[in-house]
This record gives structure tokens, C-alpha cells and sequence, in this order.
């Protein structure tokens, strides 16, 4: 596909790149290859692919005989992407992929555990939410490709005593292993995006550790990492309301553990906090009242 060819095909259809859906398009022929490549779908797996957009990623995965499901929230690019596209295994979802920040739309979640990959370039803005909702989910793709903005690639994979660890990094290291594929400079766009980006791809481990649930695991994780520059024990406090000393009761800390900072406890530390601070609150939600 040809950068000319592509911005033919959109001023034909009306319609052209929308900033407010994040759509930069990834159009030279051998990234996408590249892509396709080392996701490796093939007959008889399912591909979730967000914001599709014209179909230039499309295209190269319908070469494989994988089948692909497409969401996307744009019905224009879908028109031009019916023009570009020549047959194949091809479902279209019209719609926004995210049904707020915390949950996929219910098109998308009630075909996830059929999906074997998650190939996409994806939008800035929905990137990283979506990924943990697809590693979060308790079936879902075992490969993940994705395109997305650099330093988002660097929370992703990044490990304790880094500073863009966080519990973005966490929820991965405790899903699935990640690596760097290729960088990708804003002229492989159209538009270019101000931005430098990578890809990523991400495995889904075959026995993940266990936790006390993505939602009770995001909620401690965010309050762990609410204030960076003060100790695990404060940023819980402040972000809780709970007074530290309680903090550190329903958390079993010793003494020496109680000057730690979240950015230096590793995936499985972390998660073995969040489930004595979720078992805490379940055994509060569950004790019966007083007379």
C-alpha cells in the first residue's frame, strides 16, 4: 500500500484521519509484516484487532487465513477499508472498543476467550487500559502485538527501581512476558504522530501466579503507587484514608519493611500484598454485625 494510494482511497469516501480517535495510520508494507510476523497467526486461530482503521493492518493478517475481528469506533474508515480489502475471514464490531475506562464494550468482551491474538495499532489514548482489560481477562488471546506510544511501551516492561515502573508494569510481569519487537519513528505514520512509538508483544503465561482478582489487584496497585515519593506504607494511607499504622497491620509488615517504597518490591511482593489487603476487606465485608 502506497502512502499516495491510501490518501486517495480516504478523500474518495470522505473521510480522513480523526485526532479525538487517536488515528494514525502505520501504512508502509513491511512494518506491518513485521508485525504479522511475529504475532504468527494462522488457519484456524482469531484475531481481535482494535481500530483497524482503512484496513492496512487487516490486510496483511486476512493473508494469513487467521480470522480477524475488527473493532472499530469509525463507521467512515470502515467504508474505505470494504474498498481496499479483498475477501477473507472478516468480522466487523462498529463500535468503542472501552465501555468507560475499567471495562470493555460487551461486543468485544463476549468474543475475547474465542480470540488467540491481539494484533493492533493501536490508539494513544485507549492503549494501555485496553491491554490490562485483555490481560486481565480470565480467558483471553495467548499473543498480544501491539503498536503503542514509547513511554507506554516502557511502563509496560519496565522493572523494579525504574521510574516508569508502575502497576501498569506489574499487572504484566504478573500475566504474561513482554519484549521490545521494533521502535517506530513518526514518519511510518500518516499523520505522523508527535510522538515516538514501539512494538510490543506480549505471551500470556501458561500458569500465572495467583492474585486476588484484577480489580482488587488494580485497586491496591494504584494506591501502592498513589504517591511515589513517599513509602508503600504512606502512599496506601493517603490514598486509602487509612491511618498507617492500621496499613501496616492489615499488610503484616515487620519493622524493617515499613520504610519500602512500591517501586522496589517486585511483581510477586506487591501481589502478595494486594491479596492480604483484599482478603482484609473481604473478611470485613463479611463479618456480621453487632447487636
Amino acid at each position: 500500500m502506497t502512502l499516495s494510494r491510501l490518501q486517495a482511497a480516504l478523500a474518495a469516501a470522505g473521510a480522513a484521519p480523526r485526532k479525538r480517535h487517536g488515528q494514525h495510520f502505520l501504512w508502509r508494507d513491511e512494518h506491518l509484516a513485521q508485525i504479522v510476523a511475529r504475532a504468527a497467526p494462522g488457519p484456524g486461530d482469531t484475531v481481535l484487532e482494535v481500530g483497524p482503521g482503512p484496513g492496512l493492518l487487516t490486510r496483511h493478517l486476512l493473508a494469513t487465513g487467521a480470522k480477524v475481528v475488527a473493532v472499530e469506533i469509525d463507521p467512515a474508515m470502515r467504508r474505505v477499508a470494504d474498498q481496499l480489502l479483498e475477501g477473507g475471514n472478516l468480522e466487523w464490531i462498529e463500535t468503542d472498543v472501552l465501555a468507560g475506562t475499567r471495562r470493555l464494550a460487551e461486543p468485544v468482551a463476549e468474543r475475547l476467550a474465542e480470540c488467540t491474538h491481539f494484533v493492533a495499532n493501536l490508539p494513544y489514548n485507549v492503549s494501555a487500559p485496553l491491554i490490562a482489560l485483555v490481560l486481565g481477562a480470565a480467558a483471553g488471546p495467548s499473543t498480544t502485538v501491539v503498536t503503542v506510544q514509547k513511554e507506554v511501551g516502557a511502563r509496560h516492561l519496565s522493572g523494579p527501581g525504574v521510574g516508569d515502573y508502575g502497576p501498569l508494569s506489574v499487572l504484566v510481569s504478573l500475566t504474561a512476558s513482554g519484549e521490545v519487537v521494533r521502535p517506530l519513528a513518526p514518519g511510518c505514520f500518516w499523520p505522523p504522530p508527535r510522538v515516538q512509538s514501539v512494538v510490543i508483544a506480549l505471551e500470556r503465561l501458561a500458569d500465572p501466579p495467583q492474585t486476588p482478582g484484577i480489580k482488587a489487584l488494580e485497586s491496591f496497585l494504584a494506591a501502592a503507587f498513589h504517591t511515589r515519593r513517599k513509602t508503600l506504607v504512606n502512599s496506601v494511607s493517603t490514598a486509602t484514608r487509612v491511618p498507617a499504622g492500621e496499613v501496616v497491620r492489615r499488610l503484616g509488615l515487620e519493622k524493617k519493611e515499613e520504610k519500602v517504597r512500591a517501586e522496589s518490591l517486585a511483581p510477586l511482593q506487591l501481589c502478595a500484598l494486594a491479596t492480604r489487603w483484599a482478603d482484609h476487606a473481604w473478611a470485613s465485608d463479611s463479618a456480621p454485625e453487632r447487636a
